[in-house]
């Protein structure tokens, strides 16, 4: 950023001579003048009166001091900025995260980074799947946490788990009787085979969420045909329904920790094979700054207290 016209005025405001001005300045005494005077053939008009040796502010000149006075100290301060976002003491990351998801991972390390860095802005943007892309792909969030779909270009990927997406159906629903548990698997959830609910009713989110895109996949793959299907954008209103018996429901894993504990809902692994989200966060390549490098790594601490062992770092059938 460079403001050399308002620094030659200034400066020879101040010093009143073309001597004393070119010296402090490092710039010939002839260079000087001339410079001004070009100015002041630009500009219409004259800056300075010359009475003597001595340069003197005209009206317009005492104007233009006031405000280019206030663009150097707005130019000093810019630079002081940058300084320290070279020296990593200054910066702002813009966490782009799913509604449901911001609720269990960010609460806990916030006040943690913010202790850390103080310096650093820390803009926190909440919203579906797909707001969050287009937010990504405008270059209005730095980091992107949630379902990777490789939707997003020029992004490197850390994993942060492969959560289980989870079939949910009300305490008494009669296919819960058919729901098993898999020998060597202690993975807190029996199994039940998603093709006993060919024609239930379903309460599902809206097309446009993560979790719906999954289960899209889940349906078509078992040929599920749905009963009537309500669509909702609030998890804990589809919970809601699920327990009172309007339709089956489907939930992700780490979402339940977050959640009012209900226990009307009985919750399953989809059965022949379990199916998972591959949740990551996401960034642009290129070299990455102290204080972004503690918060991922906040976020991966945090996801471990959320999500059961065997959901971090190990692979199921991803949708």
């Amino acid at each position: 950023m460079t403001l050399k016209e308002q620094l030659y005025v200034c400066t020879l405001a101040r010093c009143k001579t073309i001597s004393r001005a070119s010296e402090e300045l490092f710039i010939s005494q002839p260079a000087l003048s001339v410079y001004i005077s070009n100015l002041e053939k630009f500009l219409k008009t004259k800056l300075f009166v010359r009475t003597g040796k001595e340069f003197v502010l005209t009206y317009a000149g005492e104007e233009y001091v006031k405000r280019a006075t206030k663009m150097l100290e707005m130019k000093a301060e810019f630079d002081q900025i940058v300084q320290e976002v070279n020296r990593d003491y200054r910066d702002r990351i813009r966490v782009g995260i799913q509604h449901r998801r911001a609720v269990g991972l960010l609460p806990p390390i916030t006040p943690v980074f913010m202790k850390e860095y103080p310096q650093i802005e820390l803009n926190i943007f909440e919203g579906i799947h797909s707001e969050l892309v287009e937010k990504y792909e405008k270059h209005q969030i730095d980091l992107f946490v949630g379902v990777y779909k490789d939707e997003l270009a020029d992004a490197e990927y850390i994993p942060i788990a492969n959560e289980h997406v989870l079939l949910v159906l009300p305490a008494g629903h009669p296919a819960n009787r058919l729901a098993y548990v898999r020998e060597g698997h202690g993975c807190g959830y029996p199994y039940l085979d998603i093709r006993h609910l060919n024609r239930e009713d379903f309460v599902l989110p809206t097309k446009e969420q993560s979790l719906r895109m999954s289960i899209d996949r889940i349906m078509e793959e078992h040929h599920i045909v749905p009963g009537k299907v309500m669509e909702l954008s609030y998890f804990e209103t589809i919970m809601a329904m699920v327990e009172q018996g309007i339709g089956i429901g489907f939930n992700r894993e780490s979402y339940l920790g977050s959640m009012v504990k209900n226990c009307n809902l009985r919750h399953y692994r989809i059965g022949g094979q379990s199916y998972t989200s591959r949740i990551v966060i996401a960034r642009r390549k290129g070299a990455v700054p102290a204080h972004v490098r503690r918060l991922e790594e906040l976020l991966l601490r945090q996801a471990e207290k959320l999500l059961p062992e065997d959901s971090l770092g190990k692979k199921g059938r991803q949708d």
